[in-house]
């Protein structure tokens, strides 16, 4: 074998190796990496049935469906300490300005939450930070209800009756709701813009039989 041909053998191997090299690497790393919360809102229901002294001996509640994720499929997952906050200003200002809003004006936001009302810490709490661990790709977020709650049982913001919620052509979107925002990420990974706040919809369920 000359030394052209073994040049170009040589040359030839490295290309495979190099081939094989990225392959493994597809398999380990896929993606980019970003935090996010796993949906953009998640729904609790107040039975219509108890009543206002029933409510007021339950504990606070602890409700865990809400989801944070890192996505991208890396070789060794680091753990990623989150910073959560109860946005309620945000959501606020969403709902005053869709009541005077034109169509063309009005967001998803605005069109989904417009007779809904924000509630803030005063009803819930969450901690200040959640950590994924080490090797994870998620984390839940404990959100604790209150029992002050209550205080807003009866109120308009609930205040469907049965015959509105067998007519399917009222929208029902009157609802209290608890806003979440993802404000810093440590170490630094950017935030998915449009999956970083989340809204817990409490909602009022009409018991029938009564």
């Amino acid at each position: 074998m000359n030394m052209r041909c073994f040049n170009k053998c040589a040359i030839l191997l490295i290309a495979v190796l190099a081939m094989v090299s990225c392959v493994d690497k597809l398999d380990a790393e896929f993606g980019n990496s970003r935090i996010y919360f796993s949906n953009t809102s998640a729904g609790y229901v107040l039975k219509d049935s108890a009543s206002l002294s029933d409510l007021a001996l339950r504990p606070d509640t602890t409700l865990n469906f809400v989801g944070l994720y890192r996505s991208g499929i890396v070789e060794n997952y680091e753990a990623i300490t989150i910073k959560v906050e109860i946005d309620s200003a945000y959501l606020a200002a969403q709902i005053a300005a869709a009541q005077t809003a034109l169509p063309s004006e009005m967001t998803d936001i605005m069109i989904k939450y417009k007779n809904a009302k924000a509630i803030g810490a005063h009803f819930c709490s969450i901690p200040t930070t959640v950590v994924i661990p080490t090797g994870q790709r998620k984390v839940t977020l404990p959100v604790t209800v209150r029992k002050a709650i209550i205080s807003l049982y009866d109120n308009a913001y609930f205040n469907y009756t049965n015959a509105d919620f067998l007519n399917s052509a009222i929208v029902k979107n009157k609802m209290l709701v608890i806003p979440f925002k993802i404000t810093t990420v440590s170490p630094t990974y950017p935030v998915l813009e449009k999956q970083m706040r989340c809204y817990v919809e409490i909602v009022k369920q009409i018991d029938f039989a009564n």
